[in-house]
């Protein structure tokens, strides 16, 4: 190979790219070529090694001191860092396939360390800053822009704020010389708002006195946000509370109004058409139309590169706004009051982006005959399948009679989980233990997660032993492009990582009892409680981030070609960053299983 060869060789890998023309040389002027036959053991566990390893052709694995994989190392891929920095390697480095390889030595890797400061960030980063940076050279940004600008960043109007004993004639006057939408009304240290739908209201309904004080007018509290606040967490108010501004605070004095035609400007303006359409339907078939548009908010913000379980929340919020919507046309308004719309599993915590399955039940409120609801639920079900939302495989939803029943006929059945548990019942809990009420009474809901607080022990070493087993219910490949992984080097992402950070997480919340639904979140008020190490915390939201990352990837893929969706990746159609990506969050997956193990015992079952 050439000397201009070996350069560009060296600018396609990680970090070597990074290297100014001068430090590429420098590599160059301290590399050798080697040649490994198979079986041949190149690192020892305790030795001191003498140079990287730069892999140009063939396979090495790394074992630990018990023989277990750690990982494998192909084309453009460097190993023996880690002995190099601190004399001493923790793993045996073993020849799977006939290797070449640059050989970079330890005095030229010692020279790159101290001449580059990226390229020794690389080497002495830990997992989850190495994960980060290789998703930045993926992505070329983590975030777009609307998910590090800050509302102070935005345009903020000047308020128009009178106290709540001035007239209203007089603040309506004085919003109008300021040319406000809104007028902020002051009541001690309270804040209220008055609108100018909710004048235009008062005015048709004949209630509008212009001689009143304007406190009476007003809705108290006014929703607020600090001004250092991140936009999209306010895009996400404005959909949750269905508003169109809210109002900007420092030091807890209102300084500002912030409009949603401000934030639209920073991001996507699909979303907010989205869910404008779906509000403003009136009928099936405008909300199934408006609620398509979805495919291309997910595509232009992925494009943008948000990271995926932030693409989760604001799909989420559509996705809700969709089911009840369709809730409300489908069933008769004197039946919604007396009951629960649920949406559980993935679709409960926000996690789902592209329409994957169902997963959705019906609590309805004691002494109301149930049957009167079927009919309803079961087109309610074939409305969601026209919409793109495809059968549940496991036929958890509303149109099933299992999944449609009274607060007793549920609290009998979680009961029946718990005490005579089986394979099924550990599963159905798992869901049912994300569900979330959409549509009708919340506290139907409620009153059932109250039943499941009381009635689960978590002294009962067993029954959670048993719940936290599925989290190794599938195998994790960390071999990864070994004998571990399928002939056809094709992973189903959501068995082998996805699923199992999800359970063993959901096992923990349930032990130690977490209310919240965001498998993120649970992560964090893990390591808040020392329940999780903080390292391990950190690096499961970093590779729970890059496993919704590489799932949504295929998922568009499978769009754009007109296939069904599914979560089997094609390990050789990944890049080399992706690759890394992978590997690195499978290796941490299945040390949280080993985790899970431990803490829960599951080698004694």
């Amino acid at each position: 190979m050439s000397f201009s060869d070996q350069k560009e060789f060296l600018k396609s890998i990680c970090p070597f790219s990074d290297l100014s023309d001068t430090g590429l040389d420098l590599a160059i002027e301290n590399i050798e070529i080697g040649f490994y036959a198979k079986d041949s053991e190149i690192i020892i566990i305790g030795s001191e090694a003498s140079v990287l390893y730069i892999v140009i052709k063939g396979e090495v694995k790394t074992y630990d001191e018990d023989g277990n994989i750690i990982r494998d190392y192909h084309e453009t891929e460097s190993f023996g860092a880690n002995a190099l920095t601190s004399n001493k390697s923790q793993t045996s480095c073993i020849v799977t396939e006939d290797l070449i390889c640059y050989e970079l030595s330890r005095k030229g890797f010692i020279k790159l360390l101290n001449n580059s400061k990226k390229f020794k960030q690389f080497y002495l980063m830990d997992v989850v800053e190495r994960m980060n940076y290789l998703k930045k050279k993926e992505t070329s940004s983590d975030l777009s822009s609307f998910m590090v600008d800050r509302v102070d960043a935005s345009y903020i109007h000047e308020p128009c704020i009178v106290s709540s004993d001035t007239l209203v004639s007089v603040a309506i006057k004085k919003s109008v010389e300021m040319k406000s939408s809104s007028i902020v009304v002051k009541k001690g240290n309270e804040y209220g708002i008055v609108t100018d739908s909710g004048i235009k209201i008062a005015l048709a309904e004949e209630t509008l006195n212009l001689a009143s004080t304007i406190d009476q007018m007003a809705q108290f509290p006014i929703i607020s946000v600090d001004k250092e606040d991140f936009l999209f967490n306010v895009y996400l108010l404005l959909l949750q509370k269905n508003i169109k501004r809210v109002a900007v605070r420092e030091n807890g004095e209102i300084i500002g109004m912030l409009e949603q035609m401000d934030i639209l400007s920073y991001f996507a303006n699909n979303s907010r058409l989205a869910t404008v359409k779906i509000e403003k339907s009136k009928t099936i078939d405008e909300l199934r139309e408006a609620s398509m548009d979805y495919i291309s908010v997910v595509k232009k913000l992925h494009a943008q590169g948000v990271k995926a379980r932030y693409i989760a929340k604001l799909i989420s919020e559509i996705n809700l706004k969709v089911f009840s919507k369709l809730f409300e046309m489908i069933l008769p308004e004197n039946l919604q009051k007396d009951c629960a719309l649920l949406v559980m599993g993935s679709e409960g915590r926000g996690e789902q982006i592209l329409r994957t399955d169902q997963d959705n039940g019906l609590i309805i409120r004691d002494g109301i005959e149930t049957s009167q609801y079927y009919p309803y639920m079961q087109k309610f079900t074939e409305m969601l399948i026209s919409f793109g939302y495809p059968r549940c495989d496991g036929n958890i939803m509303v149109s099933n009679p299992y999944w449609c029943k009274n607060e007793e006929g549920y609290k009998k059945e979680i009961i029946h989980w718990i005490e005579y548990p089986d394979m099924d019942s550990y599963m159905h809990f798992s869901i049912f233990f994300d569900a979330k009420c959409v549509a009708g009474d919340p506290e139907l809901l409620e009153s059932i997660k109250y039943i499941i607080s009381k009635k689960i022990d978590t002294d009962n070493e067993v029954y959670m032993a048993r719940f936290a087993k599925l989290t190794t219910l599938f195998e994790t490949p960390v071999g990864f492009f070994s004998t571990l992984l399928n002939q056809d080097k094709k992973v189903d992402i959501k068995k082998a990582g996805v699923f199992p950070v999800v359970q063993g997480t959901r096992s923990l919340s349930l032990q130690y009892k977490i209310d919240t639904l965001s498998t993120v979140e649970r992560i964090k008020e893990l390591k808040s409680r020392k329940i999780l190490p903080d390292s391990m915390a950190d690096e499961l939201i970093e590779v729970f981030e890059v496993l919704l990352y590489l799932r949504l990837e295929r998922q568009i893929d499978c769009v754009r070609k007109g296939k069904p969706i599914n979560n089997v990746i094609d390990t050789e159609l990944l890049s080399r960053i992706q690759r890394d990506l992978f590997k690195d969050s499978l290796q941490i997956v299945e040390q949280f299983k080993k985790f899970i193990v431990r803490h829960f015992r599951l080698e004694n079952l």
